[in-house]
């Protein structure tokens, strides 16, 4: 074996190492020239993408510009103009500060600027390919910097593998605008995707005009407070509105859009309870710290950060967003109270005392489809068809799961012979037979049976949907559109029929009949985590998760007072099938209690 030699890596070898942290994907790209638009003062940033990035990415501002000096050694590892010391590290306030994008960009890819300062009579020209200068010339162009990313991983095609379908880049291309615009609303942003214009956000004087704009079919409430020396604005919808994952939840410290567990834990704690597992709210929360009391060089893309204090971030978020849920701003009837700007009277300091409002309805969020002007829900239209409702289901009404009859009486079968006693705090159906006292959850019986049931429609090729009279419509981030439109086809066969609407809206045509009276949203936003978590898994495990999905959203819930003659349906539909015992999850469906046992206890047997 050949002794190794410690030697110094070639330039373009390092660089393309260097690359693999940096450029993850197109989308890392857009991102980086993006907070370099930013950070070069740019007022209007047009974003063009082709083949979801991977064929070309064009980034054009008008910025200061670059001298031809600044636009050699902008493709100089470590040249940056954020920092001078390592001092300059715990005051950072600009994105990019470590001179390692552009040429990690570069060495993977032909790179073209063109770019001109403002008082200079011509601009400069740079082609490189593979972090190679091939050309070099002056060149008439407007003020600004026209930034191309041609043939992305053109030199590493096994990088090319890990890349997914076209759509599913492209949408997280917009996702990388949409997190620079929500906090920059006094620039002007555009995406062109395969030549066609698929978002324009024109300028606007305040994050929450972004906010509504990118969320129009939402009811935003308005927060802000200090706390800890941790300034939070908070801009957000309602409990019941809440999806599932953090995706639709923006959320920024110093204006850096960051993920952070200390962040999201501290917001579903503040709804104290009115927030479903593994659910967040829909908008944006800023939080605003001096510099140095977090560090963002952590992370090469620089999406995580690490706080000095994570208690007083958890203190602050909690306390803020916490008084804004307790207050149920969204279902509140009263005239909508704007928040003025920060620098107004109602700045608020450490006095733990915070500001509260609804983004008005007619200035920027038009009210969504299931509200009227009072802010309460009204029911969707409804035309009778069979024994089931045909409409739009509204999301924020409780979902009342109706039990319906079976079609035939199969005669005294094994929990219908039994006799039905009570309901026991809504959750429990007592019953008693000759040997036992048994009690059945009524939500896993149910379960049980619809799985069951949509098991035996998905065998025969499709579960049967119900069309509703009005498409309803989602509003969801770019990249979740793409993400969803890639599982069209198995959510059809599912019943549940959708189809895009716009760059970041999906139509819901149909409904699984079997549970037409589920939340649309939520059925959509959990099939397709389910699918995607049983996706390397063989077809039986990910029909098994995406089944038991469905039946949870279709079955009566803890809580429900139900009929008697409900029970009476229900105990002959767990007759019909082949019932194993327990629910799809794997919960008990049943107890029993010997009447031995119970009369031993009160002394009966003596």
């Amino acid at each position: 074996m050949t002794e190794a030699k410690i030697r110094v890596l070639d330039r373009i070898v390092a660089d393309q190492i260097a690359a693999g942290e940096v450029v993850e994907r197109p989308a890392s790209v857009v991102k980086e020239l993006l907070e370099n638009s930013i950070d070069a003062g740019a007022t209007s940033i047009r974003v063009e993408v082709d083949g979801g990035g991977s064929i070309r990415i064009r980034v054009l501002d008008n910025g200061y510009g670059l001298t031809e000096d600044e636009l050699d050694l902008a493709f100089t590892r470590h040249a940056t103009s954020k920092i001078s010391s390592i001092d300059d590290l715990e005051k950072v306030v600009t994105f990019g500060f470590r001179g390692e994008a552009l040429p990690s960009i570069a060495s993977v890819s032909q790179v073209t600027v063109q770019t001109r300062i403002a008082d200079a009579v011509e601009g400069h020209r740079l082609v490189l390919k593979g972090g190679e200068v091939i050309e070099r010339r002056e060149v008439g162009c407007p003020q600004g910097t026209d930034f191309e990313v041609a043939n992305l991983f053109f030199n590493t095609p096994a990088r090319l593998k890990f890349l997914k379908k076209e759509n599913t880049e492209t949408g997280h291309c917009a996702e990388a605008l949409v997190r620079l615009a929500l906090v920059r609303p006094e620039v002007s942003f555009a995406m062109i995707s395969n030549g066609r214009k698929t978002r324009e956000l024109v300028r606007v004087e305040d994050p929450q005009e972004r906010v509504a704009a990118l969320f129009p079919d939402e009811v935003l409430a308005v927060a802000q407070g200090s706390h800890s020396g941790v300034d939070v604005r908070a801009i957000l919808g309602p409990p019941e509105r809440a999806r599932a994952g953090a995706g639709s939840l923006y959320t920024y410290v110093n204006g850096r859009f960051i993920r952070d567990r200390t962040l999201l834990k501290a917001v579903t704690g503040a709804f104290a309870g009115t927030l479903d597992p593994g659910r967040y709210p829909v908008g944006f929360i800023a939080l605003t710290v001096p510099p140095q009391a977090f560090d963002v060089n952590v992370h090469p893309q620089k999406t995580e950060v690490r706080f000095a204090d994570r208690n007083s971030v958890f203190r602050a978020v909690t306390r803020v967003v916490g008084e804004m849920a307790a207050r149920s701003v969204w279902a509140l009837g009263e005239a909508p109270v704007n928040v003025k700007p920060e620098t107004g009277p109602n700045k608020i300091s450490e006095s733990n005392e915070y500001t509260y409002g609804e983004i008005p309805a007619g200035r920027f969020v038009p009210p969504p489809s299931h509200l009227n002007p009072a802010g309460k829900a009204r029911p969707s239209s409804v035309v009778t068809g069979g024994d089931r409702p045909v409409g739009g289901p509204v999301p924020t009404a409780p979902v009342q799961t109706q039990l319906t009859p079976v079609a035939h009486d199969p005669g005294a079968g094994r929990f219908s012979s039994m006799k039905y006693i009570g309901q026991a705090r809504g959750m429990f159906l007592l019953l008693e037979d000759d040997r036992d006292l048994v009690v059945i959850d009524q939500h896993a019986a149910h379960e049980r049976v619809t799985y069951e049931r949509l098991k035996s429609q998905l065998a025969s090729g499709r579960i049967s949907s119900q069309r509703l009279l009005v498409p309803h419509m989602v509003d969801l981030g770019p990249s979740q559109v793409e993400r969803i439109v890639g599982h069209e086809d198995r959510l059809n066969d599912l019943g549940l029929e959708v189809s895009r609407a716009g760059p970041d809206r999906i139509a819901i045509r149909a409904v699984p009949a079997e549970i037409s009276g589920t939340s649309p949203d939520r059925l959509l936003a959990d099939l397709v985590i389910a699918l995607e978590e049983g996706r390397n898994d063989s077809r039986g495990t990910t029909e098994e998760l995406v089944l038991s999905t469905m039946a949870c959203h279709g079955s009566i819930r803890a809580g429900r007072i139900i009929l008697d003659d409900e029970v009476t349906a229900l105990l002959r539909e767990m007759d019909m099938v082949d019932f194993a015992g327990h629910c799809p999850h794997g919960r008990p469906v049943l107890t029993r209690l010997k009447w031995s046992d119970l009369e031993h206890r009160v002394g009966r047997d003596r």
